[in-house]
């Protein structure tokens, strides 16, 4: 998870109180919220990092929390929590994209590389494809060019 009930606290007060009494399921809404951000974060940074994370950022944080508090909103969030929402998906799919980076430290606190990403094989100016798409009697079928 990449916030804690404390850090939701510090960050909003007591807005979280007041966003759990008045949630259905009040004695879990909290760790429910942050759950479900953990999960729509992950979702995002799946498609650069190897997860678990080794460490998180102090941005990916504040975004989890921001995420948390919009989903403690569970009827009509107030245009300012769905602000910072919208923003903080933003910020994720420019991650995903490759636009935005995270400062990711490793146990030796170096910046942690991006997984591999399965970019397709290309093969050196002037050498010769020899495989193909279509086989011999597909292409033996098509019109030629003359």
């Amino acid at each position: 998870m990449y916030a804690t009930r404390e850090e939701l606290t510090k960050r909003f007060g007591d807005e979280i109180e007041q966003l759990e009494s008045m949630h259905p399921s009040s004695g879990t809404a909290v760790q429910d919220a942050i759950q479900d951000a953990s999960e729509e974060i992950d979702s995002y940074l799946a498609a650069k990092y190897a997860l678990p994370l080794p460490s998180t950022p102090n941005n990916l944080k504040r975004l989890a929390c921001d995420i948390a508090r919009y989903r403690l909103y569970f009827q009509q969030p107030t245009e300012e929590v769905r602000k910072r929402y919208e923003d903080a998906k933003e910020f994720l799919k420019g991650v995903r994209d490759g636009k935005n980076v995270l400062a990711i430290l490793d146990n030796q606190n170096q910046v942690t590389e991006e997984k591999p990403v399965n970019a397709p094989a290309t093969m050196p100016i002037g050498s010769t494809y020899r495989g193909g798409v279509f086989g011999d009697a597909t292409l033996d079928m098509m019109p030629s060019i003359k």
